[in-house]
């Protein structure tokens, strides 16, 4: 008798020991502010003088040649004003390129109004497979048919 208590004072110990115990997580340290940057309220040209930093307007280089973007329109160092794109290409290698870009442009053409073609078949196969399943459920006697069921404990398989 006395193993059996000393054996639950023992259970109860370590119980209260390792389980009872609640759980206080510590605490994270405080964070400590941060001074903002006021620099963001300044104009462009004071932003300038005083960081220090200009890096020039933004500039690309497409097929050799050179493009700077200035008073929001992407300029060639070379002919300014024009558009740029026009100028990367010959006048055969534009209308290879229009050929090509038509005989893309038609295929993708094709290509959607077949897709359009089978979704427009699988939607009138869907609504004729729904039109024969609402016909052999009127058919069927929906009592008739819990009854059936329970007693046999089978799967009915509809035939179409």
């Amino acid at each position: 008798m006395e193993t059996i208590a000393h054996i639950l004072q023992d259970v109860r110990d370590y119980w209260a020991d390792n389980f009872s115990r609640r759980f206080f997580p510590r605490r994270p340290t405080l964070r400590q502010t941060t001074s903002l940057s006021t620099f963001y309220l300044l104009d462009y040209k004071t932003r300038q003088a005083e960081l220090g930093m200009d890096y020039g307007p933004p500039c690309a280089q497409l097929s050799k040649k050179k493009f700077v973007f200035q008073d929001g329109e992407w300029q060639g160092d070379s002919i300014p004003q024009q558009m740029p794109l026009l100028q990367l290409f010959s006048s055969p290698e534009k209308e290879q390129l229009n050929k090509s870009l038509k005989k893309a442009n038609k295929a993708l053409v094709e290509e959607n109004n077949y897709l359009k073609l089978q979704l427009e078949l699988l939607m009138d196969m869907l609504t004729e497979t729904t039109a024969r399943l609402h016909s052999v459920e009127k058919k069927m006697d929906s009592t008739s048919w819990h009854r059936k069921m329970k007693k046999t404990n089978k799967v009915l398989m509809l035939r179409s």
